[in-house]
């Protein structure tokens, strides 16, 4: 008798380009939120504006990334089955149920924002609730790729922690990059003691900004000291992913999202930003948009990269 072994594959990647949309988009939302309630807290109430830019762009970014994921998914109606059946240990139940409820509470928090003028108002208290939400939201992003087993590129704790720094910087990038061209859109980037200092309070987040891009690019060394020093199956999906989406990983999400806005910012640093604020101006808004694709582009050659058939060793 010969026995013999069959292996049923799937055909093509089972997560595409939707999947990452969901990841980046849901990311994004989730730091946007936490952006407007860091400012309402860190400046007390003050820059309203901006606050409300970061709010309404949170759940709008998560209920686009929820579409994408929805329609790669289908079956939209049966996304009940999620909320009756309780599965904590899962990270797919984490999205099906607190996704909404960061929607929800972003929405609520908005409004609340929109009608208050006091320092001291009830959606100081709503947005502090919100902070746990959206780190679980932000967290479930990175574990729903690290619990995969079977697919040595997600299967590492970096991959977790670059999601969590992923929805700072991508968060922080799409409200300025927002909110930018709302001020543009009222005539306030004319006025230019009122832009500067709106600039120069804005330095703190320009900081927090740094070193999440800093510590984002340590944890990718990280991630490819684990893979590269890794087990066979580590090594062979590391090289797998070089071959087939190295250069959108290296070149267009480490390269134009993260190494490239550090240098325009230390050149606007450089060139005295104080004395040249229209220059300032430009240098946050290409860094927003570089940030943001190289954002999109990270998350999608590791989703795709993640999925490559390992070659079959039998001993």
């Amino acid at each position: 008798m010969n026995p013999e072994i069959i292996y049923n594959t799937y055909p093509g990647t089972a997560w595409d380009w939707r999947v990452a949309v969901d990841l980046f988009l849901g990311g994004a939302g989730v730091g946007a939120i936490l952006f407007a309630v860091f400012v309402d807290e860190f400046f007390n109430g003050k820059y309203k504006r901006i606050r409300q830019t970061a709010a309404w762009l949170s759940p709008i970014l998560v209920i686009l990334g929820l579409f994408f994921l929805v329609i790669k998914m289908g079956r939209p109606f049966h996304l009940y089955n999620t909320l009756i059946n309780f599965n904590p240990h899962s990270p797919l139940w984490w999205g099906g149920i607190f996704q909404p409820l960061l929607v929800l509470g972003g929405f609520v928090y908005a409004l609340k924002l929109q009608g208050e003028t006091e320092t001291e108002a009830p959606h100081r208290t709503w947005g502090r609730l919100l902070i746990p939400l959206a780190v679980i939201v932000g967290t479930y992003h990175g574990l729903l790729l690290a619990i995969n087993v079977s697919r040595p590129l997600w299967n590492t704790g970096p991959t977790v922690v670059a999601a969590m720094l992923g929805f700072v910087t991508t968060g922080i990038a799409a409200v300025l990059l927002v909110h930018l061209i709302r001020m543009k859109l009222a005539g306030r980037l004319d006025d230019t003691e009122h832009f500067a200092k709106f600039i120069d309070d804005m330095k703190v987040v320009r900081n927090i900004l740094v070193s999440a891009i800093v510590l984002q690019l340590f944890t990718f060394f990280m991630w490819w000291l684990s893979l590269q020093f890794g087990s066979l199956d580590d090594r062979q999906a590391l090289a797998l992913a070089n071959e087939h989406y190295g250069p959108m990983f290296w070149f267009l999400g480490i390269g134009v999202g993260l190494i490239l806005p550090l240098a325009l910012g230390a050149i606007s640093i450089a060139q005295g930003e104080e004395n040249k604020r229209r220059l300032q101006a430009s240098i946050i808004l290409i860094t927003s948009l570089l940030i943001l694709a190289g954002g999109f582009f990270f998350r999608l050659a590791v989703v795709l990269g993640g999925q490559l058939g390992l070659p079959i060793t039998l001993n």
